[in-house]
């Protein structure tokens, strides 16, 4: 999931760089902190906050270190406060969670407070990823006393330029309609939208610029 921050007050003192391997814990924290309250978080760890933070780092964590493309990171003085991670064509949720997904969708949903009700989110997101060959963006978070400088826009428009430079399609969900319009303002496009337990879910894409199907 690919959630944002606001983008009203110009990145000032914020050095946007790539992370390095020594950066990839720090980098799980960063984003399992700008989540903790995201509506997808909240459905699937309740209202523990101790779940909802220490649940989706160890995933976060995990994932880092499994990926090898250019992962963005925002820096403050030396101090890691905002992230945007995507994952490579072939590598994403989609492609990793095969006929398992269908499987899971069979089985009634787990309760609140069962560590693998996270997995229904992981398998809707699954049976409706992206069909042609994308990069999978997400996650994306920035610092909560970070957040409103416009961090958030500089990570993601460093991804897009890399999939323009590299002429791929990008494609994120997201659970929050004011990360709809954020995400539009830098070129993606709903494609479709659900409902995953309880939770307002848009599938969104965005092409590559000069691929000539209409990114911004």
């Amino acid at each position: 999931m690919a959630p944002a921050d606001g983008h009203d007050d110009a990145v000032t003192d914020i050095v946007i760089r790539q992370l390095e391997r020594n950066d990839h814990q720090a980098a799980a924290a960063v984003a399992a902190r700008a989540l903790i309250d995201a509506p997808t978080t909240v459905a699937s760890y309740g209202d523990d906050l101790f779940d909802r933070l220490a649940l989706p780092y160890a995933d976060f964590g995990m994932l880092f270190q499994a990926l090898s493309v250019p992962q963005i990171g925002a820096f403050c003085g030396g101090c890691l406060v905002g992230v945007a991670a995507v994952t490579p064509p072939g590598g994403c949720v989609g492609s990793f969670f095969g006929t398992a997904a269908a499987e899971i969708l069979e089985k009634p949903t787990p309760g609140l407070g069962d560590p693998s009700r996270v997995r229904v989110f992981w398998a809707h997101f699954a049976t409706h990823d992206c069909t042609d060959e994308h990069w999978h963006v997400g996650p994306v978070g920035v610092e909560p006393g970070f957040q409103g400088r416009g961090i958030g826009a500089a990570l993601v428009r460093e991804l897009c330029a890399t999939f323009d430079g590299q002429e791929r399609v990008g494609w994120l969900e997201t659970d929050k309609e004011r990360n709809v319009r954020f995400y539009r303002a830098l070129g993606f496009e709903v494609v479709e939208t659900t409902t995953i337990v309880g939770v307002p879910t848009w599938f969104m894409r965005r092409d590559p610029v000069g691929s000539g199907r209409g990114s911004a």
